[in-house]
């Protein structure tokens, strides 16, 4: 059998390589080829199961938390140290803290959802455009109403605090979730003390569960 010339095994070449790419192309992939396998790792969906209940029937509010966390009820009066309005009168409904134990060994210090609303004047012509908080701002839905989601941060004698903030004008006031995280510089620690990194989406994922349990009742 006489062997191919170089021309005839390039236009061979040519051909495979075309019915390759046109095979790819036209051909709908239903398995992995060469067995190689893609996997996507699904969101964990919280189990609500052993949370606690909370109902606030003046507010019309209720939500589920964690039982590890610890719930203490709002106050009435200036909210300068809850940084949401400022100076101006507002009610804090109730606060939800995340302890420092949670993660153990990591710089994580602690940290805190708050829910309050505010009638004042001031608070609601700020409410959906507030002081110290960027410019920009993202929807959520909590209860089945659209909130504002606004972020900011700030630091302090080394340490960190993140805040996120989600506002809507509801019941004749300014409504606001609001979820602060607070941890120190790492580099603040010796070797010796064997600190980590905190696992910051853990705790915000915690917060978020909790606003996806929110329900208004009135």
């Amino acid at each position: 059998m006489r062997p191919l010339s170089k021309h005839s095994r390039i236009i061979i070449t040519v051909a495979i390589i075309a019915i390759g790419v046109a095979f790819l192309y036209y051909v709908p992939i239903t398995r992995p080829l060469f067995n190689l396998r893609f996997i996507s790792t699904p969101t964990a969906t919280p189990d609500y199961s052993s949370w606690r209940s909370y109902t606030n029937q003046k507010y019309g509010i209720s939500l589920k938390y964690p039982s590890i966390y610890q719930l203490v009820p709002g106050k009435s009066g200036l909210l300068a140290e809850w940084e949401l309005y400022g100076l101006t009168n507002g009610v804090e409904i109730v606060s939800i803290d995340i302890p420092g134990s949670t993660q153990i060994r990591t710089n994580f210090g602690d940290a805190t959802l708050r829910i309050g609303i505010s009638n004042e004047s001031t608070a609601i012509k700020q409410c959906l455009n507030p002081p110290d908080y960027s410019n920009t701002y993202q929807e959520r839905i909590i209860g089945g109403l659209a909130f504002r989601k606004f972020i900011r941060s700030g630091v302090g004698a080394g340490n960190y605090y993140d805040f996120v903030s989600y506002r809507a004008i509801q019941n004749g006031g300014c409504e606001v979730f609001e979820h602060v995280i607070h941890y120190s510089n790492i580099q603040n620690y010796p070797p010796e003390a064997n600190r980590k990194e905190f696992d910051k989406n853990i705790v915000i994922n915690s917060l978020e569960s909790i606003l996806d349990t929110v329900q208004f009742i009135k």
